[in-house]
């Protein structure tokens, strides 16, 4: 079976605990069927309250996601990219003396094509793109090749 890997993630139950706790953004937390004792209790009620996606998987898959042999149980998967705020996206356009002008996506899961989109929209003159928090591709490795460049992307933390 083929190892699947993921840009950048978290692994560990305290690690994932204090990536929890320090408010950053989050795409989904992977807990292993079966784990629910001692912290996972307190990762899956912030996740909950934080309305963060979480899957359980068996172990065997998760021990193939693991980056090291120390997961115990829990993987937290982070958009690797830096996002920007709308401001910045509005600066950029002020700048060049010009409108704003803004694309906003929503339901894009296909990392290439959301890189196809991306690199249109930078032909196109496009200042920054929106996309949704969750359910939707976010910008990696993948995005990144295919777009080639990267426009500004603000991550909307209002979408789910």
């Amino acid at each position: 079976m083929e190892k699947q890997e993921y840009q950048d993630q978290v692994e560990g139950r305290n690690s994932v605990l204090e990536l929890l706790e320090s408010g950053r953004d989050i795409n989904k937390i992977l807990v292993a069927k079966g784990e629910k004792h001692g912290s996972i209790y307190k990762i899956i009620a912030i996740a909950k309250e934080r309305k963060i996606l979480l899957t359980q998987i068996e172990q065997n898959k998760l021990n193939q996601i693991a980056q090291t042999q120390n997961h115990q149980g829990v993987i937290a998967i982070v958009p690797p990219f830096d996002y920007c705020e709308v401001e910045d996206i509005l600066e950029v356009a002020s700048k060049r003396h010009e409108m704003p002008f803004v694309l906003i996506l929503d339901g894009i899961e296909d990392p290439h094509n959301l890189g196809s989109i991306i690199r249109t929209a930078e032909t196109a003159g496009v200042h920054g793109i929106i996309i949704p928090k969750r359910r939707a591709a976010s910008v990696n490795s993948t995005v990144s090749k295919v777009s080639c460049r990267c426009s500004r992307t603000y991550e909307n933390s209002k979408s789910e």
